[in-house]
Order: C-alpha cells, then sequence, then structure tokens
C-alpha cells in the first residue's frame, strides 16, 4: 500500500516592521551622560582597564562597566588588547 503525502502548507512570514521607539531603546544605555564624560577623562590615564576596575572605579555593574569600555573603544578612546569571551582588557590610545 502506498501512501500519498498530502503537501505540507506553506506558512505566510508576516513582514514585522519595527517601530524607531524601539530601534532607539536597543541603542540606548543606562549610564548617565555625566559617568561617560568623566569617564574619558579619567580612563585614558589607566595603564590597563577591565569591566571589574571599571565597576569599582565608578560604582557601577559589570554589565554597565562593559558597556561603557565599548562605547569608548568606538569612539577611538581605548583599544581592546585582549582577553576571551568572559573579560576584555582595554588599553589607552
Amino acid at each position: 500500500m502506498s501512501k500519498e503525502k498530502s503537501p505540507k502548507k506553506v506558512k505566510k512570514q508576516e513582514k514585522v516592521e519595527v517601530k524607531p521607539e524601539y530601534v532607539q531603546a536597543l541603542l540606548e544605555t543606562n549610564l548617565s551622560q555625566e559617568i561617560i564624560t568623566k569617564a574619558k577623562g579619567e580612563l585614558p590615564k589607566e595603564k590597563f582597564l577591565t569591566p571589574y576596575r571599571v565597576a569599582q572605579k565608578y560604582g557601577i555593574k559589570i554589565s554597565a562597566a562593559k558597556r561603557l569600555l565599548k562605547i569608548l573603544a568606538g569612539e577611538g578612546i581605548l583599544e581592546r588588547a585582549g582577553g576571551n569571551r568572559r573579560t576584555t582588557i582595554y588599553l589607552p590610545r
């Protein structure tokens, strides 16, 4: 006996419209502009930086310190020198 397979129904993919407010929320950080400005002046004077050292210095969470270091590296103030997937080491330029 041969069984005929019925054709599978193809689900229509809906176009998802991304709202600008959502994109802006992803880009925002929970860091105040005061901390970012202060860090731009003070952190380039350090020998090396890790998220832990930055978190201790400014009294912020380590996840916020990681974001701060990424922001400063993106602006060219710091450069990533090494590390692994858990922690990174940054050097001033």
